[in-house]
């Protein structure tokens, strides 16, 4: 029976040029394959490689919807976790996470205090970490191995367990390594795990067992062969195409004399009239838009297998509108959430390891996940969307976190909205204080202005009295 080392550098070993080859396509690094042997064998020499490179846009345009926004522990250790988020840096981590489940179907953050007893977490290369789970129960994870090249280059290889770590190293260079036996236990073959649980956190796309890989690229990697096939077909009958295959047919020897040059003007000899008469001419170019086409439809074939709208690969127009669009991206935001569903549980157990680390107790249920939306939607919708649900007797807190708001960005809407509140309270009550004001100073003066018409009416009347006996 096979001990867990050699379960382990076999697993490693295995998927290590898997992977490679994975990443080389999403990096651009992509072979050009042909159908025939003998086709590879005339273009060996090529000096250009021509490469139409679309598994990056498979990858990215889900990548690019998944961003994780925070994670929250709970009021009483929320600020304790994030002075960790800030020292790990998991927001960059989580970034490499994501892509390199993307491009392989897993990936891994290891997670372990450092010298000073500070929890640290780091994103992990799947080609160098592997979890092994208890057949009976999958979602128990019996142990995790990790290995790496030294800067000796020699290999290093850990084995984590619920209860301890095994040391192994080995004495040659890494590539001399050819089996388990290699690795030999180092001076401190083990060390206590007083956590108690296995420190890798596994990030995966599919939990089907017999270790089958599930990237977003196993099925895009045929196409994309056919794609730069077609691309690089295309380049060499453009190239011909540009400098047309000129022939010349007599019976004299114009070999060398004859050049292919702007404005040079050929002398050529006439026939003897009784064979072949001189002759000359040039190739048709070769039409390039069956290249095009068949480019194209393989393209679409991208589209369809990996739900990525089509307007990724080609422009479909500029006068689309914002819920038309939203709508070709439906399916690919449904992949997008797919993704994130199945990072919220690992994650959780990320910031519960991190928090019992700290020495702080932090139940799982406490833990929030919070990722952006992976929808992209326009402003005004939004808006609307929140106003008519208002109007409908939702509550503005309710319909602010459906639109994906966090908790921190509800409770300061809040604490704004309280002190617009007080704001408005104040301005209201000095408004009727002003009004106070200015009805009282308005009053005297009518008072004062009625008690002058009266006086001035007095003396009226007595100089009116004064002329009347005359």
């Amino acid at each position: 029976m096979a001990t867990d080392l050699e379960k382990a550098y076999k697993a490693l070993s295995g998927k290590a040029a898997v992977y490679k080859r994975l990443f080389d396509y999403y990096d651009g690094e992509q072979p050009l394959l042909y159908t025939n042997k003998r086709l590879e064998e005339i273009f060996r020499g090529m000096d250009a490689v021509f490469v139409e490179n679309w598994c990056a846009v498979v990858i990215d345009s889900v990548r690019d919807r998944i961003n994780l926004r925070g994670i929250r522990v709970g009021a009483g250790a929320q600020s304790r976790w994030e002075e960790l988020w800030d020292e790990s840096q998991l927001k960059l981590e989580s970034d490499d996470v994501h892509e390199a489940v993307l491009v392989a179907g897993e990936s891994f953050i290891v997670a372990w205090p450092d010298e000073g007893g500070e929890p640290q977490a780091y994103f992990n290369d799947p080609r160098l970490c592997h979890v092994f789970y208890d057949p009976e129960n999958p979602r128990i994870k019996r142990f995790a191995a990790k290995w790496w090249v030294t800067e000796e280059e020699t290999a290093r290889l850990t084995l984590y367990y619920p209860d301890r770590l095994e040391y192994y190293g080995t004495k040659n260079k890494f590539n001399g390594v050819s089996s388990a036996r290699a690795f030999l236990p180092l001076e401190e073959p083990q060390a206590e795990n007083p956590y108690g649980q296995i420190p890798v956190f596994h990030f995966r796309l599919g939990r089907r067992s017999g270790g089958a890989i599930k990237s977003d690229l196993k099925n895009v990697i045929p196409v994309q062969n056919g794609i730069n096939k077609l691309l690089t077909d295309m380049m060499v009958a453009a190239e011909y195409g540009a400098f047309k295959q000129r022939y010349i047919i007599s019976n004299a020897d114009v070999g060398g004399k004859l050049k292919n040059a702007p404005n040079e003007i050929w002398d050529l000899p006439a026939g003897d009239g009784m064979s072949q008469q001189t002759q000359a001419g040039q190739f048709d170019a070769t039409p390039l838009d069956n290249y095009l086409k068949a480019i194209e439809n393989l393209s679409t074939a991208v589209s369809s297998i990996t739900r990525t709208p089509k307007h990724y690969f080609f422009s479909v127009g500029s006068n689309l509108s914002g819920e038309s669009l939203t709508a070709m991206e439906a399916p690919l935001n449904k992949k997008a959430q797919d993704r994130i569903d199945r990072f919220i549980p690992e994650w959780k157990e990320v910031a519960r390891f991190m928090m019992l680390v700290a020495r702080v107790e932090v139940g799982i249920r406490d833990i929030a996940i919070e990722f952006d939306a992976p929808e992209m939607v326009q402003p005004r919708t939004e808006a609307e969307t929140r106003e008519i649900n208002v109007r409908a007797g939702m509550p503005l807190v309710t319909a602010c976190r459906e639109s994906g708001w966090n908790q921190e960005q509800i409770d300061k809407m809040l604490k704004d909205k309280e002190e617009e509140a007080k704001r408005n309270k104040s301005t209201l009550a000095q408004s009727l204080l002003e009004a106070q004001r200015r009805f009282d100073q308005g009053g005297n003066s009518v008072n004062s202005k009625q008690s002058t018409v009266n006086s001035n009416q007095g003396n009226g009347n007595q100089a009116l009295g004064a002329k009347a006996p005359g």
